[in-house]
């Protein structure tokens, strides 16, 4: 007995030096992360829709899918970019960007977040799906197929659970786009 004592003790011990340990480490690391993921969000920014400023807009009466919405302004004209999460892919929650500029056409799309599985659903990474959201009209119901047409995505071949929560979060953006303006 007095031997499980002390066994019981020294695991406390080692238990809550190894805790202690963590806190510490997490501390230090979650500034260094915030930091990363606040550069990474403005890289990409910039890559949906290229403007000199990106103002957040607070807007009440949102999909609990977009996080936010950012009017951008610059030179070459004004948009928005939506900050999506949306919920039931493949992997979990698909976290993108998507770039709208004022004729509500799709600017560019940035996947920032998701565990899809590769080879299907982590092709949204690839330049061939990013590029096939360039142009797509906003002002009635985005779908998805074997091509790209005027309010239809390039489906990802055998990812049909990702291209579904994609397009739901690109519909829930185009559904307070117009009210926007």
């Amino acid at each position: 007995m007095n031997n499980s004592i002390k066994l019981g003790l020294k695991l406390l011990l080692i238990t809550s030096v190894t805790a202690l340990a963590l806190a510490l480490t997490n501390m230090a690391t979650s500034p260094i992360i915030e930091a990363k993921a606040q550069e990474k969000l403005q890289e990409s920014l910039g890559v949906v829709f290229p403007a000199d400023n990106y103002e957040e807009i607070d807007l009440a009466d949102k999909p609990e899918t977009l996080t936010n919405i950012y009017k951008a302004s610059g030179a070459d004209g004004d948009g928005y970019v939506f900050q999506i999460l949306s919920p039931g892919g493949y992997g979990g929650d698909i976290e993108f960007l998507i770039g709208v500029d004022s004729d509500h056409n799709i600017t560019g799309f940035a996947p920032l977040n998701h565990a899809e599985s590769a080879g299907f659903g982590k092709n949204m990474e690839e330049d061939q799906f990013k590029e096939g959201m360039v142009g797509v009209n906003m002002d009635s119901e985005v779908s998805a197929g074997d091509s790209q047409g005027e309010n239809q995505i390039l489906a990802i071949s055998g990812a049909t659970i990702s291209t579904t929560t994609i397009l739901r979060g690109i519909n829930d953006a185009a559904s307070v786009l117009a009210g926007l303006e």
